[in-house]
Parts: structure tokens; C-alpha cells; sequence
């Protein structure tokens, strides 16, 4: 397979459309299809080989730094706890 070294005249004159589609796309504030989201996810790890993901989501970048930072902060305390066990074993 060789890689493309020059875009055709056609090619560059999509540039500002794909630019401006995926720009939109980046800026939107419409939400997303959760269901449709986690299908493909999970299809994509099947796909490479990998079991599927718990996928979770959250209403705001907000609520999931709040639920990880819980996540860290039980973990932290658990991987103590048993890292002062093993080590003392």
C-alpha cells in the first residue's frame, strides 16, 4: 500500500468543507446516542481482539471528575491497604 503524496485538485478543494464538518462536530453541545456510542465502542474491542469495556457516562465533564476522583481516592485506600498487607506477608 503506498501512502498518498499529493491530494488531487478536487481533494483540496473539499478541505474547507470536511474542515468545517468536523469542526462543527467538535463544538456541538447536542447529545450524544448513549446506546449507539457503547455499541461501537464495545464493537471495537471485540474487532482488535480485547473483551468489552464497562463504558460509563457521565452528564458533564464535572460529574465524571467528581465519580474518577471518588474511583482514585477508594482505590487509593484499597491498593494501601492490600500493598500493606502483601508486603507484610
Amino acid at each position: 500500500m503506498s501512502l498518498i503524496e499529493k491530494l488531487t485538485p478536487e481533494q483540496e478543494a473539499l478541505i474547507p468543507v470536511y474542515r468545517e464538518k468536523w469542526r462543527a462536530i467538535a463544538l456541538s453541545t447536542e447529545r450524544i446516542d448513549r446506546d449507539k456510542a457503547a455499541e461501537v465502542v464495545k464493537a471495537a474491542y471485540v474487532f482488535v481482539g480485547l473483551s468489552e469495556p464497562e463504558i460509563l457516562f457521565f452528564d458533564s465533564p464535572y460529574a465524571a471528575w467528581t465519580a474518577i476522583n471518588g474511583l482514585m481516592v477508594t482505590w487509593r485506600a484499597n491498593w494501601n491497604i492490600s500493598y500493606i498487607r502483601d508486603y507484610g506477608s
